[in-house]
């Protein structure tokens, strides 16, 4: 059976048996679906267990969970859009956000990828319209880390709302897992952050993390209010995935380990890479062909590196690979011969 080295599932968790003993036993006492939505009769002490437990979690006001990380953007634009018609969005954050984005109609500039001068530029030029200045916290594919303090800065300075898509920082950046957010020293009252429950977590949904007043707008925002929850099993399994991050630090110090290892394979093969400092590990190479090649390469050892297109990164010259805290002594070993094997060497 091959070995994953790419997806999202950073800290091993989907098939951890304390989230897997904590859903079936939900599933036992509540059923296998949240039947409905918010406000109607889907929400139970799980579901604000887990709302509270991600709320001190990420040290905000508030939170407020959802049955799908790709609908934070539709929420948190749909409700801000009344008073804020305007957004400064990095060119290349995830689709998800352009979709909430111009699903309200709102006007859309977009900066140059990473580059807070630009943004600057565009800043001087805007009429004085209340706006939202909005990024990703770590790009899905490069693994690129968004300059989220001077965003903020900018923020600030201009009085606009910042948002930070964090889907893939969350739970591994930071001192405690809370996310890029964290690592980038930005206090919780500076932002509002959307996290993933179904990458470092290991289970499924997302949720919006700041202020009190906002969020209480977003739980009762259209697409918020009318789209089922996650299901009661795999809210009890993420308050447990929760606890884990908060109490088994190695799991974080196991990821970074493996991340090094593999970054050093392959600085010392010669292999660029896009990004440093996240779990993503994308390596650079001549062009698609080339990654999809070498993509097939690595299942040839079984390791699993999937070439595709990606949607929201627009070079093709990339194959993401990712570490994750499970790997054991073999995997990484298969993993540096491959590079040192792969074609054209």
């Amino acid at each position: 059976m091959a070995t994953d080295f790419s997806g999202c599932d950073y800290l091993g968790l989907a098939r951890h048996p304390a989230l897997i003993e904590a859903m079936n036993a939900a599933a036992r006492r509540y059923g296998i679906s949240a039947t409905s939505s918010r406000w109607a009769l889907g929400w139970t002490e799980v579901h604000q267990q887990l709302e509270d437990a991600m709320a001190d979690f990420m040290g905000t006001e508030a939170a407020c969970i959802l049955g799908a990380a790709y609908l934070g953007s539709a929420v948190y634009y749909a409700s801000l859009a009344a008073e804020r018609q305007v957004v400064f969005c990095d060119e290349t954050v995830h689709s998800n956000q352009f979709l909430g984005m111009r699903a309200e109609g709102l006007e859309v500039h977009t900066f140059r990828h990473l580059d807070v001068d630009d943004l600057k530029r565009k800043l001087l030029s805007h009429d004085g319209r209340p706006c939202i200045i909005a990024t990703d916290g770590v790009y899905g594919i490069s693994g690129e880390i968004a300059p989220l303090r001077e965003l903020a800065d900018l923020a600030v300075e201009v009085g606009a709302e910042f948002f930070v898509d964090d889907a893939h920082g969350f739970g591994v950046l930071g001192d405690t897992g809370r996310g890029s957010t964290e690592l980038c020293g930005l206090s919780p009252e500076r932002v509002t952050v959307l996290g993933s429950m179904s990458k470092a977590m290991g289970c499924g949904g997302g949720f919006l993390a700041g202020r009190a007043e906002l969020v209480e707008r977003f739980r009762h925002s259209a697409a918020s209010s009318g789209s089922s929850l996650p299901p009661v099993p795999v809210a009890a399994a993420c308050l447990e995935a929760l606890h884990l991050i908060r109490a088994e630090p190695e799991l974080r110090r196991a990821l970074k380990h493996n991340e090094r290892v593999m970054r050093s394979v392959l600085a010392e093969q010669g292999v660029g890479v896009a990004a440093e400092g996240c779990p993503i590990i994308a390596m650079l190479l001549a062009d698609e062909h080339e990654a999809a090649k070498l993509a097939d390469h690595f299942l040839s050892f079984g390791l699993r590196i999937p070439y595709f297109k990606y949607a929201s990164e627009p070079r093709t010259n990339m194959l993401r690979a990712a570490a994750r805290s499970v790997y054991s002594r073999h995997d990484l070993e298969r993993f540096a011969e491959a590079v040192r094997t792969r074609p054209g060497t």
